[in-house]
């Protein structure tokens, strides 16, 4: 059912001048200086995994996934000569341990392609490696860094010049599709994009035709799901290879209630490009998400969303052309200013950091970064491998040792990490939109599962906060159901768990809320003492803030109670 939505910022406006005008983007030299700092420790801690040479596939791919729900990032990397698939373990704070050699996984030919998502819904993370003119392969989680090949169960078992994967839940019925893009035509074999639907049974269907996004003869390298429109189900955009002699172009495809309609030329998203990486966030605060294209040589491209149901190039005036050949790129506040950087893998020559600020032109920073890889890279995965509160990368380069880029970066300035918890059967809570509001400006996040070029980026929320201490609030919309939460004062430099409306109260966590629940409550808060001024929220208390303001109460007690009945609860004195 197509939703209209009803939440987050009432200040928005229409028309691409007014939107690109009002968010105070001026040209201004630039002198490509940063406070962004990574050092390059793969190796010292822990992972030695070296890339051969896949000039062929294209690239392999590379993610940070907690497959042991442990909540640390652990590895997975494609891309060896030999076709091993690498597994790390994170040990805590960003050390590792190789797992590959017993996860079950082995070779896999041409690993091109990989994703993670929780495809039956039992809240682990699986693997979908997709393999160039070989199976592919989907690889369910048993736990303890063990997976069972279930491809054929599944009715996976594509075999073609097969690129990126992502998921997505745009029929919002709660199950992860997933969408596999196609190099179409390559050595001959004229294999569309395949789009399948996941049954809820363990099984998929493919309805690419059907559902109107199959791309036709197009060389697909990449496909990303988002709420261009945030009407609360996600569209879909294609990177398209081949497309600058006008012969192909990227496409946009518009979501109404699981059916797709192709609005490119009317949103003015056509991008006739090589196009080898899309990067999706909001760049300027206006509540909407803006496209950053790669391409070769001869530019990239950059579509700020005008809130209206389209897009407008604003490249020249950002100065983020590059004018290199680009693969991979992704968003994300490496310094928590608030403002997201961009980090763009290159092919000819060091890999490039766009220093985020309202003064544009942007100033190219990767050299003072650190995180300049001088060989060829295809792709970058963005999490916080240290816990430290800071984003890290991964970064492949051909011929040499994948590199863990930590952050180091010294400022002043403070951050937030949201973990928004999903609704079965969607357990990561993919495509869950996130509105954060500190000192009058407001940060939109969603998340994604596979966006980046055959790589993923942790689920958990990050935001930069810069100078504040806390934010105003924060407001989280669930996909499918259009549940929402709004958060008020939420402390800075914690990771938050954040539970949608029908885990408040489950303080076993064992996903049901009954009286079993009301009295663990009252054990974890010393009785009732709570009526008497309450406490404030620590970490693991957070499913039992009915009100989302930072403080176990009466009121709180009273919302747990309204919904299970009245107990007998433990007492002890007042103080």
């Amino acid at each position: 059912m197509h939703r209209s939505r009803s939440w987050g910022r009432a200040d928005r406006v229409s028309g691409s001048l007014v939107v690109l005008c009002s968010i105070g983007f001026f040209a201004a030299p630039g002198f490509a200086q940063t406070d962004i700092s990574f050092s390059e420790e793969a190796i010292s801690r822990g992972m030695f995994y070296l890339v051969g040479y896949p000039y062929t596939q294209m690239g392999a791919g590379h993610g940070f996934v907690d497959l042991d729900n442990d909540r640390d990032l652990d590895i997975v990397a494609l891309g060896a000569s030999n076709g091993l698939v690498g597994v790390y373990e994170n040990l805590g704070s960003g050390t590792f341990a190789n797992r590959s050699f017993t996860s079950g996984i082995g070779g896999h030919g041409a690993p091109a392609g990989f994703s993670a998502a929780d495809y039956d819904g039992d809240g682990d993370l699986d693997l979908y490696l997709g393999g160039w003119f070989t199976s592919a392969r989907l690889l369910r989680n048993e736990g303890g860094f063990t997976f069972t090949d279930v491809t054929a169960q599944a009715g996976l078992g594509l075999s073609c010049p097969s690129q990126a994967s992502t998921w997505g839940d745009p029929d919002g019925d709660g199950w992860l599709d997933l969408y596999v893009s196609v190099r179409t035509a390559t050595d001959l074999d004229m294999t569309k994009n395949q789009f399948f639907h996941n049954n809820g049974d363990g099984t998929f269907t493919e309805m690419g035709v059907a559902v109107g996004i199959d791309a036709g003869k197009d060389p697909t390298l990449l496909g990303a799901f988002f709420d261009m429109d945030r009407d609360g189900d996600d569209e879909l955009y294609l990177a398209t290879d081949k497309g600058e002699p006008g012969s192909w172009t990227n496409r946009l495809f518009r979501n109404d209630g699981g059916v797709f309609s192709d609005i490119t030329v009317a949103a003015n998203a056509e991008a006739h490009l090589h196009c080898m990486g899309i990067g999706i966030g909001d760049l300027n605060f206006d509540g909407y998400f803006d496209l950053y294209l790669t391409n070769i040589a001869l530019g990239n491209k950059l579509l700020m969303n005008n809130g209206s149901g389209g897009f407008v190039d604003q490249t020249a005036a950002s100065g983020m052309g590059a004018y290199v050949l680009s693969w991979a790129t992704v968003f994300a506040d490496f310094n928590n200013d608030t403002h997201l950087d961009t980090y763009l893998c290159s092919a000819t020559g060091p890999n490039m950091v766009y220093h985020g600020s309202d003064v544009w032109p942007l100033d190219e920073v990767g050299n003072a970064t650190g995180a300049d890889a001088a060989g060829y890279s295809y792709s970058v995965s963005v999490g916080d491998l240290d816990e430290d509160g800071d984003l890290d990368m991964m970064v492949d380069e051909v011929g040499a040792y994948t590199k863990l880029y930590f952050n180091h970066t010294v400022t002043n300035n403070n951050w937030l990490r949201l973990r928004v918890v999903g609704q079965w059967p969607n357990t990561f809570a993919v495509g869950a939109q996130v509105e954060i509001q500190t000192s009058g400006k407001t940060q939109l996040r969603e998340i994604h599962c596979g966006s980046n070029y055959k790589a993923m980026n942790e689920f958990v929320v990050h935001a930069g906060s810069g100078l504040a201490k806390t934010a105003d609030t924060v407001t989280v919309m669930w996909p499918g159901t259009g549940d929402q939460r709004v958060l008020t004062g939420v402390p800075a430099n914690r990771e938050w768990d954040v539970f949608p409306p029908e885990r408040l109260g489950d303080a076993n966590l064992d996903g049901v809320v009954n009286r079993l629940d009301a009295y663990e409550m009252l054990v974890m808060l010393g009785g009732t003492d709570a009526f008497y001024g309450g406490i404030p929220v620590t970490q693991g208390l957070e499913m039992l803030d009915f009100d989302g303001d930072f403080d176990i109460d009466g009121d709180d007690i009273l919302a747990l109670v309204s919904r299970v009945g009245p107990i007998t609860m433990p007492n002890r004195p007042k103080p």
